[in-house]
């Protein structure tokens, strides 16, 4: 454990000194675009305009290589032979649904955005390179294609944002090419090069995006075969992209309602090593949940609500599992019905722009027993 929280704090590091060195890059392209004589020799009124112009277009420039990068891997996953599931900026996601286009609101704390795709069927394997660095192979097309416009303007606002566009383009390239795990989330190139290694990783990684796109299709997880998932073992509980099956599995338990077997599953989950931070967190909020909705004492409930996972909690209070839990702490732990009141008028309003049908039907499945096991309603 101690050599996977070690890995952490050196890609977080690492991660840090990639966004300072790509501001320090965006300074450079302001100062060259910049009239030196107009703004330094200036009023202050010159130069806190051309600051805040600078901060529009760095803002703007992040916005749209953001939307590049996603586009990357929807372009390069569709010359793959993948299927497009859904397409996610900030959080507006336009997603896939029975065939249908539809906008939803959908957020994932620690990423700017996401695009999913729905893989070929397994026959020995998957393509899966173009699709991981189809991101960044856009970013750097783009920031290539600036690069002599932004040299062939004269300075101005123009010059400047197509420098900003420049020099973000080049920044992701990096941070999203050299493997990392960042906010507990693996990037593309940490990705790509999980699944080289093995074919058990690819085929997990398969998995995931494949029973992903069976969602968005509004299959529940319940309706698939239970021999898809399993528990990490040995040298299988280290990496990251395996893991990942083992949450399914916890995910598939939980739409059954064997909450039983959910619990056993995310306590075996917890002590895995190759678990990426943000399922860490997800796991145990759904713990939490689950010892609050079987009546376990305070201190097994307490113990779980550290000053960390409330940290996370919080950011993460829009999410629908989320309101789901904080209507299962306000009714069944705290029983606090005025405040249960409100998270039950939030966990309906989240639900309305919530992408995942399959996932609504199980989630007001769970609030009805949660309604009956307080024997209130």
């Amino acid at each position: 454990m101690n050599g996977f929280l070690k890995k952490q704090n050196n890609d977080r590091l690492i991660a840090n000194l990639m966004m300072i060195a790509v501001g320090a890059f965006c300074g450079i392209f302001v100062v060259l675009s910049a009239d030196a004589e107009k703004i330094f020799g200036g009023t202050p009124r010159d130069f806190i305009l051309h600051l805040f112009t600078c901060v529009l277009c760095i803002f703007a420039a992040y916005f749209i290589q953001a939307v590049i990068h996603e586009a990357g891997h929807l372009i390069f996953g569709l010359l793959s032979g993948y299927e497009f599931v859904s397409f996610r900026i900030g959080n507006v996601m336009f997603i896939k649904e029975r065939g249908e286009l539809r906008i939803k609101l959908y957020n994932i704390v620690g990423t700017g955005g996401q695009c999913l795709m729905k893989p070929p069927r397994w026959e020995n394997g998957i393509p899966y390179r173009l699709y991981n660095f189809g991101g960044c192979i856009l970013n750097l097309i783009s920031a290539l294609v600036l690069l002599p416009i932004f040299i062939g303007l004269d300075s101005g606002i123009l010059k400047i944002f197509v420098g900003m566009l420049t020099a973000v383009g080049f920044g992701n390239v990096f941070i999203n090419g050299i493997p990392l795990q960042i906010g507990g989330i693996s990037n593309d190139g940490r990705n790509a090069l999980l699944l080289g290694k093995s074919e058990k990783s690819l085929r997990a990684f398969w998995l995931q995006l494949y029973v992903n796109g069976l969602i968005s299709e509004g299959e529940r997880m319940r309706n698939m075969p239970e021999n898809w998932f399993f528990l990490p073992e040995g040298e299988e509980s280290s990496d990251p992209v395996i893991c990942t099956v083992g949450v399914m599995l916890y995910n598939y338990y939980f739409d059954c309602h064997d909450f039983e077997k959910a619990e056993e599953t995310a306590e075996y989950m917890l002590k895995t090593t190759g678990l990426l931070g943000l399922h860490r967190n997800e796991l145990l909020c759904e713990l939490l949940f689950l010892r609050i909705f079987r009546g376990a004492s305070s201190e097994e409930i307490d113990s779980l609500n550290t000053p960390a996972l409330d940290k996370y909690i919080r950011s993460t209070a829009n999410y629908v599992s989320r309101r789901r839990l904080a209507y299962a702490y306000q009714l069944l732990y705290r029983r606090n019905i005025t405040l249960a009141r409100k998270c039950r008028e939030l966990f309906d309003r989240t639900v309305k722009s919530y992408p995942y049908s399959s996932e609504i039907e199980n989630e007001k499945e769970i609030i009805e027993l949660i309604d009956k096991k307080s024997e209130i309603y």
